[in-house]
């Protein structure tokens, strides 16, 4: 029986590279977004911030493929704004997606991934590190890792489980942010998919993944 990966927010950006990264490697690869259709790989239509969608996408994977071996936790959304000029509907989309879409990714998914299997939980440098501007999205950030960090100790010795905290990639969760540093010096989704792939292929449990462009913090 070959490999399989389930990857939210597969059709863009870091997502997208990670899907193509497991199928160069045989995987059977399932992704999930919020368009009506896409043209590459097994592409179900899911939104994260909604459980019965997230459910029901896994259920079809499972029910063709009989299992997940790598579950990717890849869907976000950004927002550049000091708190009191951030809008309550943002904020709630902020959580909604970053936050409560990771919990019921990993929920909807966790009864069916085989032992052995990986979780990789997306989440960023700013899960570790505040910026001015940034205090929405830093909270579910934050909240990933804390998740992420309980989520190992629940299944640890059957399941490993990965925070993936990469500085600024070049994606287009750029796109209309008030604030964009030099987009030319962030790293490229492909970077931040291999080190996913490394660390999966590492037999050691690579618990925490911290990648930074070459200038650093931008």
């Amino acid at each position: 029986m070959g490999k399989v990966a389930f990857i939210t927010g597969g059709t863009r950006g870091i997502g997208y590279a990670v899907a193509k990264a497991f199928a160069r490697r045989g995987f059977e690869v399932f992704i999930t977004g919020r368009r009506d259709s896409f043209g590459e790989f097994k592409y179900i239509r899911a939104d994260v911030r909604k459980y019965e969608e997230v459910e029901r996408a896994v259920a079809r994977a499972v029910e063709e493929a009989g299992g997940i071996d790598v579950l990717v936790a890849g869907a976000g959304v950004a927002y550049v704004a000091r708190v009191e000029r951030t809008p309550l509907e943002r904020w709630r989309e902020l959580v909604d997606t970053n936050l409560t879409g990771v919990f019921h990714t990993v929920r909807a998914a966790l009864p069916h991934i085989r032992d052995g299997g990986h979780i990789f939980i997306l989440g960023s440098i700013a899960s570790v590190r505040a910026f001015p501007g940034w205090a929405a999205y830093c909270a579910t950030k934050f909240g990933v890792y804390g998740f992420a960090q309980a989520l190992g100790e629940e299944l640890k010795g059957r399941i490993k489980v990965s925070t993936v905290m990469p500085g600024a990639v070049d994606t287009d969760l750029w796109n209309g942010l008030a604030y964009v540093p030099d987009r030319s010096k962030m790293m490229k989704p492909e970077d931040v998919a291999k080190s996913i792939v490394d660390a999966y292929e590492n037999p050691a449990w690579v618990r925490d993944i911290l990648i930074l462009p070459p200038w650093g913090i931008i």
